[in-house]
């Protein structure tokens, strides 16, 4: 069955605004952007993607919740709890190596998927969303050395 279609809306450009890995993008680079996304409706406990994979998109969820898991000693465990707002799968598309962790849908869930193509399909949407890209991974990782601290 072919993804669903992105129906065009206020409603819908107001939601994308909200998400920080578009914070800073104009209205016209938010309408951009809708072209370019796909839409992925998942199944409770399908999988977005798997730990190892080759990995050239992005998702940001849209409905639902999801769960990235890592495996550790044959078994799953589960390393954030994603909502409707949240990104993921972000660092495969910066430097393009395979997926660190698997992301499942914990309930039916949607996504809208960005592929590395064409988000450089547009140079002035690129550099925002690279550069907000940095700017969580720096916040996950201070929350980390934050966390390794307590443990210490």
């Amino acid at each position: 069955m072919p993804p669903a279609p992105i129906v065009l809306d206020d409603a819908v450009i107001r939601v994308l605004g909200e998400v920080s890995l578009f914070s800073g993008l104009t209205r016209m680079q938010l309408i951009w952007l809708l072209s370019a996304v796909t839409r992925f409706d998942m199944p409770a406990n399908g999988l977005f993607f798997e730990e190892g994979e080759a990995g050239d998109k992005l998702y940001v969820l849209i409905v639902g919740s999801a769960v990235v898991e890592k495996v550790n000693g044959g078994s799953w465990h589960t390393l954030a709890t994603l909502r409707p707002g949240e990104t993921f799968g972000e660092m495969a598309v910066v430097d393009g190596l395979p997926r660190s962790a698997r992301v499942r849908a914990s309930v039916d869930s949607v996504a809208l998927g960005l592929n590395r193509m064409k988000l450089e399909g547009s140079a002035e949407v690129a550099v925002v969303v690279y550069r907000n890209i940095a700017i969580m991974q720096t916040l996950r990782l201070r929350a980390a050395n934050q966390r390794a601290n307590v443990l210490a």
